[in-house]
């Protein structure tokens, strides 16, 4: 018997009649991660949350919402992450959770380390990702967004300058391929019509296997220059991008009303239902961090409005 790529596999691990799922919820809390162990050690501190997400039909309506439900923390909810590795005095700031076969992954947009999340707290790991193509700089590569596609992992960056316009093509057994995207970024750029002198930031993109096509949620889009005091609290995006496989196609749809302030930072397809996502929003202005969850379905519609779930920075979410 052929077995399925791990794409297929990871949105057939629940058929449509589950209607109760655990979620993963890793934090990017920048310079608040440095932590010091006892001994003095100086270490880098992420945590890893577990929620409960059910979808609900309305008996009069017909109509489908999401609910979260927190797990306590003295219940298993919650979770620190502990790494001794870090670039410029940061680390642990983990940007995306994937389930990668039966491996939970994550990704330190800081350092480049990959890391396995094992028995909840335990991190091992297993590259270190390099910028750009990874022979020219001596800098962890910023990963941002992370899905699967057939039987790889796709690890793609910000993709506002040339050396985030490359992403990382990992294998079953973690061999490493880096490649230039320029191209496809380019396209994405020119659909949203930002110009010559705008950009747009990615931290959230899927591949969808059953319709053959990209998913990209912006978390950030403008039509100017970049000018740190407007891009955090007036430049978060709402459009979601489809494009085909190799860009040559490209839709965009609106979902719900745009919070200026909140910007896409992770999205997954639900397993069993293929055209409804759960999806992270972060907001960073200052010293103020917050992040919300929401879901919504591939034809717009919002299934779950923004639900505030910490005043702290997540980045990563994943069903499990």
């Amino acid at each position: 018997m052929i077995e399925k790529p791990l794409d297929i596999q990871r949105l057939e691990r629940y058929n449509s009649d589950k209607t109760e799922y655990t979620l993963a919820i890793i934090t990017d809390e920048d310079h608040a991660s440095q932590i010091e162990l006892e001994g003095g050690q100086t270490a880098w501190q992420s945590t890893l949350r577990f929620d409960k997400l059910y979808r609900e039909t309305d008996p009069d309506t017909g109509k489908i919402s999401y609910r979260l439900e927190e797990i306590p923390k003295e219940q298993g909810g919650e979770h620190q992450l502990i790494s001794l590795i870090a670039e410029g005095g940061r680390g642990a700031e983990f940007s995306e959770l994937v389930q990668f076969g039966k491996r939970l992954v994550t990704f330190d947009d800081r350092t480049g380390l990959m890391c396995e999340i094992r028995n909840e707290n335990q991190l091992v790991p297993r590259h270190i990702l390099m910028t750009g193509s990874g022979d020219e700089t001596f800098k962890g590569f910023k990963s941002e967004w992370a899905t699967l596609k057939g039987d790889q992992m796709i690890v793609g960056s910000h993709g506002k300058n040339a050396q985030e316009e490359w992403i990382k093509i990992l294998s079953r057994n973690y061999s490493l391929e880096s490649m230039n995207w320029h191209n496809n970024y380019q396209r994405m750029r020119e659909a949203l019509n930002v110009g010559d002198q705008g950009y747009v930031t990615h931290e959230a993109a899927e591949w969808h296997p059953y319709r053959n096509c990209w998913l990209f949620f912006p978390r950030k889009i403008s039509r100017t220059p970049f000018e740190e005091a407007v891009d955090e609290p007036e430049r978060g995006g709402n459009t979601l991008i489809f494009a085909n496989a190799d860009f040559t196609d490209i839709r965009t749809l609106d979902i719900g009303q745009r919070t200026p302030e909140r910007g896409v930072s992770s999205f997954k397809l639900i397993p069993g239902r293929t055209d409804e996502c759960i999806g992270l929003k972060s907001v960073e202005i200052g010293d103020r961090t917050e992040t919300y969850l929401f879901c919504f379905d591939l034809e717009g519609n919002l299934l779950q409005d923004d639900t505030l779930i910490g005043r702290y920075k997540c980045e990563g979410v994943e069903i499990l």
